[in-house]
């Protein structure tokens, strides 16, 4: 039923407008977009974003969207170089109130059930795992007994850190700041060792990072069912 429901849904367009855009550090930026139609989703869906005030390459991109429905906007969070795509570039040059539209959402990353939960971000893969706190908080469903975020960035340019470490001060969410890839490999192992086959694994971030980490976890006896991946290919 996911599936059928995902290709509904990316048959149907709604324009989104520019509320603001900014740095959030070096080279990741920030875009708040507001709807002027209901606009539903779970927290850590994707939606397909099209630049149609100008034509460019590629003019529909896939993003997770970092935020909940009852903000009330579509928050993205993107890398853009010094020598951005023709897509980025178009997003740049938006100004307050300009539109784009956005198909969707899809995707199936989101927790199913109340199992301890391992949340596993390489860089700007981040962004869905916002959403998916964002969730848990304000739904004040009860958290499951251990929800762990693994933060791996090998340049330290973190996003969103206050409001992970508000959600450490008022639940039981705990963010772990990682550079190192082995230290990585060293935290995903105590938690497996902690409970095994009786959490859900969910891994977003680069291709190469997202096939490396979900071996791992195969190799470790996790089984097929309890990973979710997000692959972010060419971001």
């Amino acid at each position: 039923m996911g599936l059928f429901k995902d290709i509904l849904s990316i048959f149907k367009k709604r324009e989104i407008y520019l509320k603001e855009k900014y740095k959030e550090v070096a080279d990741i930026y920030t875009f708040i977009f507001e709807m002027r139609e209901q606009i539903n989703w779970k927290a850590g869906q994707h939606g397909l974003f099209t630049i149609d005030h100008v034509k460019v390459n590629r003019a529909t991109r896939a993003f997770s969207i970092a935020s909940i429905p009852s903000e009330g906007q579509i928050k993205i969070s993107m890398k853009i170089s010094e020598n951005p795509s023709e897509f980025k570039q178009a997003l740049l040059n938006l100004q307050s109130g300009m539109k784009i539209s956005m198909r969707g959402p899809i995707g199936s990353f989101h927790p199913e059930n109340q199992k301890p939960l391992l949340f596993i971000a390489g860089g700007i893969g981040i962004t869905p795992y916002r959403a998916l706190i964002k969730d848990l908080l304000f739904n004040s469903v009860e958290i499951s007994k251990d929800v762990q975020l693994l933060y791996m960035d090998s340049r330290e340019e973190y996003i969103y850190t206050v409001e992970l470490e508000e959600a450490r001060k008022i639940s039981s969410i705990k963010t772990n700041y990682l550079i190192k890839r082995e230290n990585l490999s060293e935290e995903i192992e105590k938690f497996i060792a902690k409970y095994d086959n009786e959490a859900e694994y969910f891994v977003a971030g680069p291709k190469s990072m997202t096939n490396a980490i979900e071996a791992l976890l195969k190799i470790r006896g996790i089984k097929k069912k309890n990973i979710k991946r997000d692959k972010f290919v060419g971001y």
